[in-house]
């Protein structure tokens, strides 16, 4: 009788127990909250880029490339249009214009291809009907605790 219950009472923890390990369900921001990342990373580059902070630069230029990067994983399709597919446009082609202005620490270059970067990303906005969503050259940094300049 004792066994006859044991078994009983494991047979009805064992769901219990097999839940209890199971894995928290992952939490995987929504895109606006990745646009805002990349956001906040296209107006630090800018910053760094007008300090001649190149290395900075580069290394904010990386985030957005990461940061598109997760968006083509998670979100490859957006109000049924090919996110993932515009996404790698802007990667292959405005990113790696300023990849090349940076590499070359050539400003001039880097201003236009800034330009072009904005463009690609209002583009993009209004292609999935967010054109409300306007990005622009930033006017001051929003980040009053960061200094631009470069330093070694």
């Amino acid at each position: 009788m004792l066994k006859r219950v044991a078994v009983i009472i494991i047979a009805a923890l064992t769901p219990l127990a097999l839940a209890a390990e199971e894995a928290p369900k992952a939490y995987i921001p929504g895109i606006e909250q990745f646009m805002n990342v990349i956001q906040t990373e296209h107006a630090k580059l800018w910053f760094a880029a007008q300090a001649k902070n190149w290395e900075l630069a580069d290394y904010q230029l990386g985030e957005i490339k990461e940061i598109m990067g997760d968006v083509q994983e998670l979100y490859p399709k957006f109000k049924d249009l090919p996110l993932a597919d515009m996404l790698d446009k802007v990667i292959t082609t405005e990113i790696a214009d300023l990849e090349k202005a940076i590499g070359k620490k050539d400003a001039k270059a880097f201003a236009a291809g800034f330009t072009k970067l904005s463009d690609a990303c209002n583009s993009c906005h209004q292609a999935t009907g967010m054109g409300f969503v306007v990005i622009k050259t930033p006017s001051q940094p929003a980040f009053f605790n960061q200094d631009f300049t470069p330093h070694k």
